[in-house]
C-alpha cells in the first residue's frame, strides 16, 4: 500500500488477488495495482489490455491494472503520479 505521509491516504495498492475474483480464466492468483484515476479516463483505459474495473474500490474513480499484462510501464508510472495528485 502506498500512502501519503501527511494525510495517510493511500494512492496505490499492490495486491495478489485470486483470478476468479477478477473474472479471469484459470486458477491461482494474479498481482494487480489499484490506482485512482480521473473518471473521464476510466472508460478509454478499460479498453486497454490488462485494465479492469477496480477491485474492492469505487469503480468510478479507481482502476485495477494486471501487472503481468502488456500495459505499458511508462503509462503505469504516469497513472501512479496522477493517483498521487488526486489523493492529496
Amino acid at each position: 500500500m502506498l500512502r501519503h505521509r501527511h494525510n495517510r491516504k493511500w494512492f496505490a495498492v499492490v495486491m495478489e488477488v485470486p483470478r476468479c475474483k477478477l473474472h479471469l480464466e484459470g486458477e491461482g492468483t494474479v498481482d494487480v495495482l489499484n490506482l485512482k484515476c480521473e473518471p473521464l479516463m476510466i472508460g478509454p483505459l478499460r479498453h486497454e489490455p490488462g485494465v479492469l474495473p477496480a477491485y474492492h474500490m469505487n469503480k468510478e474513480h479507481w482502476i485495477t491494472i494486471l501487472l503481468d499484462s502488456p500495459f505499458p510501464p511508462e503509462t503505469i508510472r504516469s497513472l501512479l503520479d496522477l493517483s498521487f495528485d488526486l489523493t492529496r
